[in-house]
């Protein structure tokens, strides 16, 4: 098994499509794994809350995650970002990623919500599902979705490919690039929520700026720290106007 993957890792083409398809594998089990289990908990619990669903869901791509990252590398976590961070200026990247965050709102909102979804309507709703609390929206968002999302595509899919961050492409590293543009498409899936297009458009959007930043941070560092950070800061920039709408209400 080492074998195979040592000859996979040393063709950059090989390197790439199996990320992908390791990604994709884990984030459609976890769906798969998630809809069969929500059923059965239903019968003791109260699980018709968006969020709690979500939380299921995200629970199997970070043991999923882990799993593969344990098979990949003979047992050990080591090289996958499960270690502290090196060469990290935690009070500038704070700044840095509030900053981005916040002009990546205001341009895909201008562009996506904005100028399209007037020009082009929807009949699907434009936000997300109501919280019943900030609590939940913290616990469920800005945290878990935040470490398990990062642990499979920071951890397991840029450690699979962090020998490729040579290959640059305007100043950005292959793995880099393809770990953004894959944490941008996850967010597709929002659709099936009954989300509008454009909404979506927008997350994803959103979602893919963070995805380069957090994959910057997680080359630059060594580690999954910066960019699970980085992720709940985003999270938090990105629920602000929920959080009014919470406390008007």
């Amino acid at each position: 098994m080492n074998t195979i993957i040592k000859k996979i890792q040393n063709n950059v083409i090989l390197t790439v499509l199996t990320t992908l398809f390791l990604g994709v594998t884990i984030f459609f089990t976890s769906k798969f794994l998630s809809d069969i289990t929500i059923p059965f908990l239903k019968n003791y619990f109260e699980l018709n809350n968006f969020y709690t669903k979500n939380t299921i869901f995200k629970f199997y791509i970070l043991i999923l995650s882990i799993i593969t990252i344990l098979f990949l590398n003979k047992g050990s976590l080591k090289n996958y970002g499960f270690n502290l961070s090196t060469n990290t200026s935690y009070f500038k990247m704070t700044f840095i990623s509030i900053g981005i965050s916040l002009g990546s709102l205001i341009v895909g909102g201008i562009l996506f919500m904005g100028i399209l979804s007037h020009i082009f309507p929807t009949e699907n709703t434009n936000v997300f599902p109501k919280s019943e609390s900030l609590i939940e929206q913290i616990l469920t968002i800005w945290i878990w979705s935040s470490i398990c999302e990062e642990v499979l595509v920071r951890g397991l899919m840029q450690g699979f490919m962090n020998h490729l961050k040579t290959i640059k492409v305007l100043g950005l590293s292959l793995s880099v690039i393809i770990s953004g543009l894959f944490f941008g498409s996850m967010h597709l899936s929002l659709i099936s929520a009954g989300m509008g297009i454009w909404f979506v458009c927008f997350i994803v959007f959103n979602a893919t700026v963070i995805g380069f930043l957090t994959a910057f941070y997680r080359e630059k560092s060594e580690s999954l720290i910066p960019p699970i950070l980085i992720h709940i800061i985003a999270n938090i920039v990105g629920t602000i106007p929920l959080i009014i709408q919470m406390i008007i209400a």
